[in-house]
């Protein structure tokens, strides 16, 4: 599996009052193993979590106030590469597993997207 990297800055999508939402683009679609891998860091700081981030194919979305968004950007870097040795470690069958599991939603994915045509 190839690493999960993020390939820019965070990009505001949207604002409420003092916060705004965000998005951090990544190089590739996570899998549910890397997910679950980055949902469950060794270390966060309030109010950074991963269970506030949001996971859109290619697109972690997380709101915060502007004062924040490099805690969040350095918290988001350390998960994202705590995520990429965990799986490295695991490099077993359950990728494998992993893999099929990824196949299997993202072609669900398109049957949902095509049932109107």
């Amino acid at each position: 599996m190839d690493e999960i990297v993020r390939t820019g800055p965070p990009i505001p999508i949207a604002v409420r009052g003092s916060e705004y939402e965000l998005s951090v683009a990544l190089n590739a679609t996570p899998s549910p193993g890397w997910r679950r891998a980055f949902e469950a860091p060794d270390e966060w700081s309030e109010p950074c979590h991963p269970s506030r981030i949001t996971v859109k194919n290619r697109v972690l979305i997380f709101k915060s106030e502007e004062a924040r968004v490099r805690q969040w950007m350095e918290q988001i870097d350390k998960w994202i590469a705590a995520a990429n040795r965990e799986r490295a470690a695991r490099a077993t069958p359950a990728i494998a597993r992993d893999d099929a599991d990824d196949q299997r939603q993202k072609l669900q994915e398109m049957t949902d997207r095509l049932k109107d045509l």
